[in-house]
């Protein structure tokens, strides 16, 4: 009897050790597999973020407001390994507004750029600047833009010269199309103008535009370059609409590298 008691009761302990080790090792499953629930959304909107960035259908995820890995350089915008000298004075970032009148990019992004000019701070200095690569239609429209700008005219016939171009497919190829065009639109007298389109200030302009334009080594326009060595275009942007939004983070940039 006393034998057939010491059996029972042995194994009686010896299931309960059993319950208890597999209670242990059902928690411990449990446990990993919390931790693998937890992880999932956080992998998941890390690559929702980042290919955003890329994706021009998704482009209204991205937010000024985003931490500050949020663009990356050579996923977001380029980074110039030889920075190009700037205009401004030092205590004000510079960013220039690359365009082409005859490039319909270029126009649709004008109005995002006119509204986004106004929102920038006293210490960034805005700056457009006509593309061209060559003695050609391209160089043609930036000397029409040099000109309008030495007569005080840039705002007032900028967005106008724009439209005649894209809208009425008037290409203003040469002075007297353009001289005719202010004229009519706008009561610039042509003999003003011919002498400033001809005139030194303006071959200077050019000259130290195109010297400008060499260093950005732009494939294209539109373009929008921060303290002459950041880059942002369409391409890398992933949209017109972000390309204000990554150039308002490298202002931030520029301001906090320069604090140290």
């Amino acid at each position: 009897m006393i034998k057939k008691t010491k059996g029972i009761l042995g194994i009686a302990a010896f299931l309960g050790i059993a319950t208890v080790a597999a209670g242990y090792l059902f928690d411990a499953q449990q446990s990993q597999e919390v931790t693998v629930t937890q992880n999932t959304p956080v992998a998941q909107a890390s690559t929702t973020t980042h290919s955003a960035a890329g994706d021009t259908s998704s482009a209204s995820t991205i937010t000024q407001s985003g931490p500050p890995q949020l663009f990356q350089p050579g996923q977001h915008y380029r980074v110039l390994s030889n920075p190009v000298n700037t205009d401004a004075i030092p205590e004000k970032v510079e960013v220039v507004s690359i365009f082409w009148y005859g490039c319909p990019h270029c126009y649709a992004l004008e109005p995002r750029i006119e509204q986004w000019q106004q929102t920038l701070p006293g210490d960034v200095e805005f700056i457009r600047t006509p593309g061209f690569f060559g003695p050609n239609l391209w160089q043609t429209h930036a000397r029409l833009y040099y000109t309008v700008r030495s007569l005080g005219l840039e705002e007032q016939v900028h967005a106008g010269i724009f439209s005649e171009i894209q809208n009425r497919r008037n290409q203003l190829k040469d002075g007297e199309q353009m001289a005719e065009f202010l004229n009519r639109e706008f009561g610039v007298e042509p003999e003003a103008f011919n002498k400033a389109f001809k005139g030194f200030g303006v071959n200077n302009q050019l000259q130290k535009a195109f010297s400008k334009l060499k260093g950005y080594r732009l494939s294209g326009v539109p373009a929008i370059v921060i303290d002459g060595r950041y880059v942002v275009e369409p391409g890398l942007a992933g949209s017109l609409a972000n390309m204000p939004i990554i150039a308002d983070y490298l202002i931030r940039k520029v301001k906090q590298d320069r604090k140290g």
